[in-house]
């Protein structure tokens, strides 16, 4: 029988990586977490994840096949990221409040914010083109097999940011710890710039 998804291990390791690895997402579920509590982050994560699956879905059925077929869009598509990550960071680094760097969604708009959010087109674009048998008969069981591996891999990764966040919320009472904790976000998110431009220079 042929294989619904290629590689079902390397699918798994590739979205972990991508979702526990510091982005939008991420900063938009520690806040959550921290500013609203257990359940808005947990809401949240799972926003994350339904709407990542649905992007895996989407790009699986020949929109990605599209956008990859547009000379030097898939690149201004990881630029943009790069950017937005960039300007995530610099305000950050001047925050002085929690949630005041970062974009606050619940279930739906998490959901939403994956069409605007570069490192989530980007993350499903790779998946869609990478792990989904993209010719014959299969493909829309294909793509449901691997949309739904790529959300049971995502999901345990978003709610550790979210729950994580609001474990946190406790021990950020004071302006100096809530500067330190921008802080160190910031600086996250500028090593996962660095990473990301590395990783594209090479390829």
């Amino acid at each position: 029988m042929h294989p619904l998804v290629r590689t079902p291990f390397a699918l798994c390791l590739y979205v972990v990586v991508a979702s526990i690895t510091p982005g939008p997402n991420n900063l938009m579920l520690i806040n959550m977490g921290v500013v609203r509590g257990h359940r808005a982050a947990a809401g949240t994560a799972l926003g994350v994840t339904v709407g990542f699956a649905i992007q895996v879905l989407v790009f699986s059925l020949g929109v990605g096949a599209a956008i990859k077929a547009v000379p030097g869009l898939t690149a201004a598509i990881d630029v943009i990221g790069l950017a937005y990550l960039l300007w995530l960071a610099s305000k950050l680094l001047a925050a002085r409040s929690l949630g005041a760097a970062a974009p606050m969604h619940g279930f739906t708009g998490a959901i939403r914010y994956q069409w605007i959010n570069p490192k989530a087109i980007s993350m499903a674009l790779t998946t869609a083109g990478l792990f989904v048998v993209a010719s014959g008969p299969r493909v829309w069981a294909s793509a449901l097999a691997v949309a739904a591996i790529a959300a049971v891999c995502c999901l345990p990764c978003t709610l550790i940011w979210g729950l994580g966040g609001a474990s946190m919320s406790d021990r950020l009472k004071d302006e100096h710890a809530v500067v330190t904790f921008n802080r160190l976000s910031a600086a996250a998110l500028l090593a996962m710039v660095v990473w990301l431009a590395a990783t594209m220079l090479a390829s």
